[in-house]
Parts: C-alpha cells; structure tokens; sequence
C-alpha cells in the first residue's frame, strides 16, 4: 500500500504540482455533468452524520446567517468545492438549491431552483487555517 503522496487533498487524482491539473480535474467535472439527464426534480443527496457538539456549532451559524441547515451546508460544500478546483463559487452553486431561511421547512420534495448566491453573508473560502 503506497501513502497518500497528497495528504491535503486525499484522493486519487492529479497532485496540485501536475501541469494543467485544475483543467483535467474540470474537463472530469464536465464530461460526468453531460453524462447526466436532466430530471425536474433532484433526485440525488445525503446524509451527514455528526455528534450533538457539532450540531450546536452548525445551529448557531446557521442562525447567525438566517440560512437554513441544509442550505448552509450545501453553500458551505460549494465553497470548499470552489476553493479545492478553482472555481467561481457561483458556478458550483447554480446546480443547487437555493437556502430557505433559518428555521423553514420545505414542506416535501422541493421543486428544482438554482442557488443565485445572494443573501446569507458571503461564501468565499480566500484562506484555510490560521
């Protein structure tokens, strides 16, 4: 078993140092998006699994935002998903919901909208760590 040559960015694909990496990882991006049919109501999500400190933490930013849970978590995955393939956090965004207000419901499957990205603060990841 080999080590992980990329421990800051786990996975298999291409290290930040291999030329033209951010384009491969993209042209990836692209090919799987095309590959897709469209459906008028999303059909794919997640579960995320956390202990109640986490939910505490994720509450208060939540209300601090006025954004729902769901929503944050979603633009909070847009944004390190924009910071990790340099992209426009906006171009990851539109092919996710838009955030309902803390608090709402969304009352069952939701109709498909597009995040415009406006409202609740902003998302741009322009560092990590201290």
């Amino acid at each position: 078993m080999m080590a992980n040559p990329k421990p800051d960015l786990q996975g298999w694909a291409e290290q930040p140092s291999t030329p033209g990496w951010q384009q491969l990882a993209i042209s990836r991006v692209r090919a799987r998006q095309h590959a897709k049919r469209r459906h008028n109501e999303r059909k794919s999500g997640l579960y995320l699994f956390f202990d109640d400190p986490f939910r505490v933490y994720l509450d208060e930013a939540c209300l601090r935002r006025n954004i729902s849970l769901t929503g944050y978590m979603r633009r909070a995955g847009a944004a390190m998903i924009a910071h990790d393939l340099g992209l426009d956090i906006e171009e990851v965004m539109q092919h996710s919901a838009r955030p309902a207000e803390y608090g709402a419901t969304g009352g069952g499957r939701l109709k498909r909208t597009e995040d415009d990205g406006k409202g609740f603060g902003l998302w741009r990841i322009l560092g990590l760590g201290k």
